[in-house]
């Protein structure tokens, strides 16, 4: 068994992505609640940002896994070369690994208090939709809209419990600009969502936006919501203001969102789908330019 999931992990969860998109994750969000905060005056990364930053790194593994279950019958016959439908890893192998995994997070966060809460709530939701999706089909997965309004609350939640995390640290209560700093990474997590997904010919039976929007409507929706997250982001930042603390530096976070528009453009010019590269690079690049802002704004010599 370990040597199929250490397979699984290669093929399924590349290290060398995921675990640099997560950190960037747990501390660009983490940086981004320091920069909106007036309460934080200087941030020096400690023990709790670290055990945020593990806990995503392989809450991140365990929700792949959950997916790859959920959608074994579909890959079966439309990715058969993927881990599971093609025998690499078991069904058994891979509820094994969600289930050890979940207890590793749980222990690891055992003394965290609200952070714990908002962990077990986000798991626990996880859980919830995958025991439904198997036991009654719904949604059926053809119907993207309904499972992304289904599945949505999962990504804010998991943002939620870096909030709880960074609230710990600084022995905060929550703030509106921080509820609002989830919104809007959680409006670039659905960039991506729609972006990746935007294709010229969808193949028989893909699961994509672009059925039921059209490509012009796929397009548009995902360039809109990165525009509309990075405009939550400056009305929290300010950069505009002279009071603010993150007064010219904030303006840094407008930059990753050229990557859709550049995803956008090129597919227009005649790409079968919107290229990877950039498509994929937004939300690390959101993230990375979060740390930028904090850092250079509030950041303390170690």
């Amino acid at each position: 068994m370990i040597g199929r999931l250490g397979g699984y992990i290669v093929r399924a969860y590349p290290p060398a992505f995921y675990i640099l998109f997560m950190l960037s994750w747990a501390i660009g969000l983490t940086a981004l609640f320091v920069s909106v905060d007036s309460r934080v005056t200087a941030w020096r990364p400690g023990a709790e940002l670290l055990v945020t930053s593990v806990t995503l790194v392989i809450d991140m593994l365990l929700l792949r896994a959950l997916d790859d279950l959920r959608d074994r019958d579909y890959d079966l016959e439309h990715n058969p070369g993927r881990a599971l439908p093609s025998g690499a890893v078991r069904v058994a192998d891979l509820l094994a690994l969600v289930g050890a995994g979940a207890v590793v997070l749980l222990a690891l966060n055992a003394w965290r208090g609200g952070a714990l809460l908002v962990l077990v709530a986000h798991l626990g939701y996880a859980a919830v939709v995958i025991l439904v999706d198997q036991l009654f089909g719904w949604p059926k997965g053809e119907r993207l809209l309904l499972s992304l309004a289904v599945n949505l609350p999962i990504q804010p939640l998991l943002s939620l419990y870096v909030y709880a995390g960074f609230l710990r640290e600084h022995d905060l209560t929550p703030s509106r600009q921080g509820i609002v700093a989830v919104a809007a990474v959680t409006l670039s997590g659905l960039c991506l969502e729609f972006g990746r997904k935007v294709t010229r010919h969808p193949g028989k039976g893909e699961r994509t936006y672009v059925t039921t929007l059209g490509t012009p409507g796929t397009t548009a929706v995902a360039v809109s919501l990165a525009a509309a997250a990075t405009l939550v982001v400056l009305a929290i930042l300010r950069p505009w203001n002279t009071d603010s603390a993150v007064y010219g530096w904030g303006w840094i976070v407008v930059v990753p969102a050229v990557l859709p528009v550049a995803a956008a453009y090129l597919f227009s010019r005649g790409r079968p789908r919107w290229p990877a590269l950039p498509t994929l690079a937004y939300l690390p690049a959101a993230y990375c330019s979060f740390i930028a802002v904090g850092w250079l704004t509030k950041g303390a010599v170690l």
